[in-house]
């Protein structure tokens, strides 16, 4: 942290002193985030408040480290309460609100005392007691951005508070601003089990909260999110609609309420009720028209329904939001837009839709756009091979396979679907080419080597499958499969010898399969 400077220092160009900033986290057992959030902001704000819940690791260690001020509470299931006793301690002039699995972005860091100093405001900069930044967030192991505006900095001394004990909102009617400051959120980007325990605990605390408040819209939307996060989409659906239903009930134009028409949408989309999710999509849009996930979704239900005319335009507004608001983050909602990352995808739609109506060139510029969009080059190529393949037009899924491996050498995924289609139509050569092409590029690959060997049994080219399954084998001495059909592949090329003892060694770890039984007596009996 900065050191404390004395009330005479002033800023130097209005002779007004320089606010002071605290920081206000809630924690517990945060010791594989905290070190990452602490040091993110350490030397820009002037001390750090910490209310800890019940930290049984080394949470409060770590924090001690950093010199923070910190509180014990026990736990009262309510988070607004925990955050409430944070913003009770802070001392300094404005309030910066973050949790230990988040952190500012090191670029943008040292602007957090800027956007604070002026008291009086520009036509630019309005004066504000509030301020929103842009919070980016990552799911499935880092495949998705989404971004959201968050009130994360406010001034103190002003009855600003937390109310909501799961997913807390912040209580202020004071003038508002928003600064292009980068806070990155990495709560969402865990393991499956993690996020198991996290919805088993948000959905109990909404629930409580719904039996005490059971005509507030709020904890019907949270729980329908967190419903939709576990793909329990009739439960989704349910809340949903009663959260909409409440919102229009008591007028709200709270943008909770639009996201809460896409969660139904989402959910009936994927339950493929396309007209239930097309009617959702539609109305979000006739409340906030440019409201971005809505736009990707609905490029998706059209593409569905083969509405290519309403595809292309539901497509080509996504992609113009998408790259508004990639260039001018204030544009973002409070409610999150988690199709940051789908550029490709809607690319992709695009090139299927004009290759269906036979328009090559704008097919393979919508490719071009694609693979450009894309973080793994190769993804497009698969996607429209995939939807050809699908749709058993194999010349078209061929070329754009071919395509993508030629431009993409030693690809596993793309090889591996062409050795799939190509076995499925006979071409058991071409599949064997594209198997040894994953071996050429990835010697270790054992389930190619795997698929070689079963392709090459069932030609009958007995010493190619054998050394096909051994590859295997030499990593994994125990592997079942790769070591029955080598014994029959032994078998075939006549060394019944070697064909029996394969068998007595799986007889004695598979005592009661049937099929090496069957394979060994055969072989004594003839």
């Amino acid at each position: 942290m900065p050191e404390n400077k004395p009330k005479e220092e002033m800023n130097q160009k209005s002779g007004i002193e320089d606010p002071t900033l605290s920081l206000c986290m809630i924690v517990k057992n945060e010791e594989h985030f905290l070190p990452l959030c602490l040091d993110s902001v350490k030397d820009y704000v002037d001390e750090i408040i910490i209310v800890d819940t019940g930290s049984t690791d080394t949470t409060v260690k770590i924090a001690e480290r950093y010199d923070a001020k910190i509180y014990h509470h026990p736990w009262e299931n309510s988070f607004s309460k925990a955050r409430n006793y944070s913003l009770k301690y802070a001392t300094c002039d404005w309030i910066l609100i973050l949790d230990a699995d988040e952190e500012i972005d090191k670029e943008d860091a040292h602007r957090l005392k800027e956007v604070i100093k002026d008291p009086v405001g520009s036509e630019t900069s309005p004066k504000a007691d509030l301020i929103f930044i842009p919070v980016y967030s990552k799911f499935n192991n880092g495949k998705n951005d989404s971004i959201a505006n968050s009130e994360r900095l406010f001034r103190n001394h002003l009855g600003i508070c937390y109310e909501g004990i799961v997913h807390n909102a912040l209580k202020y009617s004071v003038p508002t601003k928003t600064e292009d400051i980068k806070l990155h959120h990495h709560g969402y980007n865990q393991d499956n089990e993690q996020m198991e325990k996290k919805f088993a605990r948000t959905s109990e605390l909404l629930k409580k909260q719904i039996n005490n408040d059971p005509e507030n819209p709020i904890p019907h939307h949270n729980l329908a999110i967190s419903y939709l996060d576990r793909n329990m989409n009739d439960e989704c659906i349910k809340e949903a609609q009663e959260a909409i239903r409440l919102f229009e009930l008591q007028n709200s134009d709270s943008q909770l309420r639009l996201l809460s028409y896409y969660s139904a949408s989402v959910a009936f989309y994927r339950k493929n009720e396309l007209s239930n999710a097309e009617k959702y999509a539609i109305k979000l849009l006739s409340i906030y028209s440019e409201y971005l996930d809505a736009h990707c979704l609905l490029s998706s239900i059209y593409f569905l329904k083969k509405k290519y005319v309403k595809c292309i335009e539901a497509t080509t507004k996504f992609l113009d939001l998408l790259k508004s608001i990639e260039s001018n983050s204030k544009k973002a909602l409070l409610v999150p837009f988690n199709t940051l990352q789908h550029a490709r995808l809607a690319y992709s739609r695009m090139s299927i839709v004009f290759f269906e109506q036979k328009k090559e060139q704008e097919g393979l510029q919508a490719l071009r756009n694609s693979i450009s969009s894309a973080e793994n080059k190769w993804e497009p190529y698969f996607i429209i091979s995939k939807h050809f393949a699908e749709k058993d037009d194999s010349k078209l899924a061929e070329r754009f396979l071919v395509d993508g491996i030629k431009e993409n050498p030693g690809n596993k995924d793309l090889l591996y679907y062409a050795a799939e289609l190509n076995e499925k139509s006979g071409a058991t050569d071409k599949a064997l080419n594209n198997l040894k092409a994953i071996t050429k590029y990835h010697p270790d690959e054992t389930p190619a080597h795997y698929k070689q060997g079963l392709i090459h049994l069932e030609k009958s080219y007995y010493d190619e499958a054998i050394k096909s399954f051994k590859s295997v084998t030499e990593r994994y001495p125990d592997n079942f499969e790769s070591l029955f059909h080598m014994a029959i592949a032994y078998e075939g090329s006549g060394n019944s010898s070697q064909s029996k003892e394969i068998y007595n060694t799986l007889i004695r770890t598979n005592q009661d399969n049937p099929e090496v039984l069957v394979r060994l007596g055969s072989l004594y009996l003839r």
